[in-house]
């Protein structure tokens, strides 16, 4: 008896994969959306909100305990965003005194409304730091934010008085320390500390000294 060979199976020839993005009206919206969602995926960071604060109702003027009164507010000068000149000299004067009191308080808590010696508002902190200097500054952030006169960010010195927000109207103070560093009554989990302005870029700056 004679078999007949048994044939093998022929390999189909692999179907080409359709493309996920169909073509047409349906498939178009389809595609489009099914590969927006997939290359879109949500941001795991949120940005860093920065300082804040909120002052007291009490807005009264500084004046100075030496003999050179501060002239009104210079509201001309510039206001624009840059990178400090880092100190290079020595702090000396007031603003030395100033500098080495914010960095006597690093580390000291934050409580809304104190004024030292153990806790600070950001600008109870600002308030006591100047009259080490002989200077009383107003007591809130808002009215600290337009003492002495409007100075460049790109021309800080050490005891500069840092604001954001509105000039006047400010929701927070810190003191610039050089090197682009500042010191601040930051909110009531860090208490007193030392930051970079990189961290938070203040909206100005004012100088009284």
């Amino acid at each position: 008896m004679i078999t007949s060979a048994r044939h093998k199976p022929r390999h189909a020839k692999p179907r080409p994969r359709r493309s996920a993005l169909r073509t047409g009206i349906g498939g178009g919206v389809l595609g489009t959306l099914a590969l927006t969602a997939f290359a879109a995926p949500a941001s795991a960071h949120q940005a860093d909100p920065g300082p804040s604060y909120q002052g007291s109702d009490t807005h009264v003027p500084y004046s100075r305990h030496d003999s050179n009164s501060s002239a009104a507010p210079d509201t001309s000068a510039s206001d624009s965003v840059g990178s400090p000149s880092q100190s290079t000299r020595p702090i000396s004067g007031s603003a030395a005194a100033v500098v080495e009191f914010v960095r006597a308080q690093l580390g000291k808590g934050f409580v809304m409304g104190a004024t030292g010696p153990g806790a600070y508002d950001c600008s109870g902190l600002v308030q006591a730091a100047y009259r080490q200097a002989g200077i009383d500054l107003p007591r809130v952030s808002q009215a600290q934010s337009a003492a002495g006169r409007s100075v460049s960010l790109s021309d800080l010195q050490p005891g500069d008085i840092l604001y954001w927000g509105g000039r006047g109207s400010a929701s927070h103070v810190a003191i610039y320390v050089g090197d682009g560093q500042f010191i601040g009554a930051q909110n009531s989990r860090t208490g007193v500390v030392e930051r970079s302005m990189q961290w938070s870029q203040p909206s100005g700056a004012v100088r009284v000294l």
